[in-house]
């Protein structure tokens, strides 16, 4: 019995001397987040948020939001601000890809993830959703946190885990990565930072590191690898993505025969990533999108809605707002629809994939051959033609 009692008092030491450790650790060594190597055209971007942030001042608690598309390294550039300024703050947490584990595990798990960053409990503290926020309110306003929120889709995780600045200590701050600034702007979150595609200088030294992990493009590469720049449009998924294809051919038959590839069918893992943002819009959205990416790219915009109103019967103004607000396409200076170049291959690839083979399934029609090739064989299906 005595052996008993005392292994049972030396685990509950344990468990309490392990408890120690894990707040004296958060105290002492702040926890950093694992960056990519090779970083370009950040400095000048973290700078600009930082700003926005106003380090240093502990007058009121601080929200930044930064958005712009799919790929376009958001959560990068938040990641190197976090770890640039992480050791000023008395608890910190990184919610990773909140979207994805809202849909997998709910909010409530998001609060208890939370809170046992913050606080260095590995308990479930809270079984309930209104007890999480109250349970939020209650010892967030303790502490000068810092908070990182990836990947946000839905203004309810926002009002779950930082409902209003009220929640935490003075000094606070809380940064935000969405693709939808609707979802910014109805939380109140009035600092915002979009993140642009980046720089021809910094697309070349990006795309040449991955390609060649050097300093200078190999001889006769040079014409296959400016095809690859430009495909990439300056998106750092992408350049990720194709220049470690690239990295591992040898010769220069094979870059062209990938490159001729990915023109006509984008690389999959690009293409998931951006159509996240087309999987979410309603189908009304969805029909203004895909017309836009197959047709009007680089038209004023006051002659497409002209153009959809015509088609659709109805104004598709509000469509428009809902497409921008999402990061699919830009008002450009001379009131004209932009999109990403890999956004409109994203489109298109959705169109094409409604029928691979036959074009006159398909519901829009833009290649000049495939348009040829259905009135000469007369093959539009019904299908298409209601759509």
């Amino acid at each position: 019995m005595t052996s008993f009692l005392i292994l049972g008092r030396h685990e509950y030491e344990y468990e309490f001397i392990d408890k120690i450790v894990q707040v004296v650790s958060r105290v002492i060594q702040p926890f950093s987040l694992s960056i990519p190597n090779h970083l370009v055209g950040l400095e000048a971007k973290k700078q600009d948020v930082l700003s926005l942030l106003n380090v240093g001042s502990d007058d009121k608690v601080y929200m930044v939001g930064i958005h712009g598309i799919g790929g376009i390294g958001k959560t990068t550039l938040a990641q190197v601000v976090y770890n640039s300024i992480v050791d000023q703050f008395d608890g910190s947490c990184y919610l990773e890809d909140v979207r994805g584990n809202h849909e997998k595990k709910g909010l409530i798990h998001l609060q208890n993830t939370l809170l046992s960053e913050i606080f260095g409990e590995n308990k479930i503290v809270v079984t309930s959703f209104n007890k999480g926020i109250k349970e939020l309110q209650v010892r967030l306003k303790q502490k000068k946190v810092l908070l990182f929120l990836d990947n946000v889709d839905k203004l309810d995780q926002l009002r779950a885990i930082v409902g209003e600045p009220g929640w935490f200590g003075c000094g606070s701050r809380v940064i935000i990565t969405t693709r939808d600034t609707q979802v910014l702007r109805s939380h109140g979150v009035e600092s915002t930072y979009e993140v642009k595609e980046l720089n021809n200088e910094d697309a070349y030294d990006y795309l040449r590191w991955k390609t060649f992990e050097t300093h200078e493009v190999s001889s006769g590469f040079e014409d296959a690898f400016n095809r690859a720049l430009t495909y990439t449009s300056g998106l750092p998924l992408a350049i990720e993505v194709i220049g470690s294809h690239l990295f591992s051919k040898t010769n220069i038959e094979e870059w062209n025969s990938a490159l001729d590839r990915y023109k006509k069918i984008p690389k999959q893992e690009i293409f998931k990533i951006l159509k996240l943002s087309f999987d979410d819009l309603v189908q009304d959205d969805k029909d203004v999108f895909l017309d836009i990416a197959c047709f009007f790219n680089g038209i004023k915009m006051k002659y497409v809605e002209k153009i959809l109103h015509a088609h659709y019967g109805d104004e598709k103004k509000d469509n428009i707002n809902v497409l921008i607000e999402k990061s699919l396409i830009k008002i450009g200076e001379l009131s004209e629809l932009t999109l990403h170049d890999l956004i409109e291959d994203m489109g298109k690839e959705i169109v094409r994939l409604e029928s691979p083979y036959q074009p006159g399934e398909r519901s829009r029609l833009w290649c000049v051959k495939d348009i040829v090739e259905v009135l000469e064989e007369n093959t539009v299906s019904k299908i298409a033609m209601n759509d």
